[in-house]
């Protein structure tokens, strides 16, 4: 299956979403939510991002945002790999976290985010996990119709405004959407459910004219069509891998078939695991076959099970290379 187009410009809003791999849990105690909001409150300094608002329930989470850089691909791996690694290790478990790449729906403007909003913040009513959104404590809600905010970051006053003519009586009216909408919101979003844009037929034309109506060497330029390369990750995982195991880059990605090699292995397990690379990208650049890019892979997974001096080398290189 051909991976979703990933639509980039600057000012673009996305309703975010993934989930654990086979659907498991990421987040299995308080630390693990705080520690993943930090990284979204951090990616909004970096990235210099607008957070509207979020859920994260207990094997996936929503985020509504804007990006006012065309880089939501650099935005979500980033805080992907920074929250994976910290789970990894803190959970003493190697290997990916989330199913695959996340998924993302770009939104047309503000009439939408009022539903978004609402219909992001009532999963764990639909959930079964509360009765009242107020005992919920994962999610920007009590950042809506609370006046002190739990997340001075997430802007919420953007969602609110134009609800009423005030902060005070918006967020009454938010609680009041909130009941009139639970248990139908999801027929709001059904036109969504398998799709990638939520707008206006208008919108929906210009998305597609702009960004996916190009002859095949435009949309090579496209920015969601780049490789994951282009933004300098195989360049900084290669510079660590030399640094921490002191070889050079020559020895690093000489053609050695059939030999195993720590440092060539640690490499491809790491393109592997924490980007978007495919294998046979990552086993071109090494020489080597898409099945033998597995096989390092596995290696590398039980080796770091199995000693923690080398878990933590590997924990090491990665930080460093993502720097998360």
């Amino acid at each position: 299956m051909a991976r979703p187009w990933r639509i980039q410009y600057e000012g673009a809003i996305y309703h975010v979403m993934s989930r654990g791999i086979g659907r498991g849990k990421i987040f299995l105690a308080n630390g693990d939510y705080s520690r993943f909001l930090e990284y979204v409150a951090s990616a909004r300094e970096k990235f210099n991002l607008d957070i509207f608002s979020f859920v994260l329930m207990s094997n996936h989470y929503h985020v509504l945002l804007r990006t006012h850089e065309a880089n939501l691909s650099r935005v979500m791996q980033w805080i992907q790999t920074a929250y994976s690694v910290y789970y990894n290790r803190n959970h003493k478990r190697s290997g990916h976290l989330f199913q695959g790449r996340y998924k993302s729906v770009l939104v047309e403007n503000e009439s939408y985010w009022h539903i978004l909003s609402l219909y992001i913040h009532l999963n764990p009513i639909r959930a079964g996990m509360v009765n009242k959104l107020s005992e919920y404590k994962w999610s920007s809600y009590h950042d809506f119709v609370n006046v002190s905010k739990r997340n001075t970051w997430v802007n919420s006053e953007a969602v609110l405004d134009g609800l009423c003519s005030n902060n005070k009586d918006s967020r009454k009216e938010y609680r009041k959407l909130v009941r009139e909408i639970s248990g139908r919101e999801s027929d709001f979003l059904e036109e969504i459910k398998y799709g990638i844009i939520l707008g206006s037929d208008k919108f929906v034309e210009w998305v597609q004219r702009k960004f996916i109506d190009r002859t095949k060497k435009e949309d090579a330029d496209l920015p969601q069509k780049k490789r994951i390369s282009d933004d300098g990750v195989i360049e900084r995982v290669i510079k660590e891998v030399i640094h921490n195991y002191k070889i050079d880059k020559a020895t690093l990605l000489q053609r050695k078939r059939h030999i195993p090699f720590e440092a060539r292995d640690v490499s491809m397990y790491i393109l592997k695991t924490y980007t978007g690379i495919k294998n046979k990208a990552v086993g071109e650049m090494f020489g080597i076959s898409i099945s033998a890019v597995n096989k390092a892979a596995i290696r590398i997974n039980t080796q770091s099970k199995t000693s923690k001096d080398f878990r933590r080398k590997l924990e090491k290189i990665v930080h460093s290379a993502f720097k998360v």
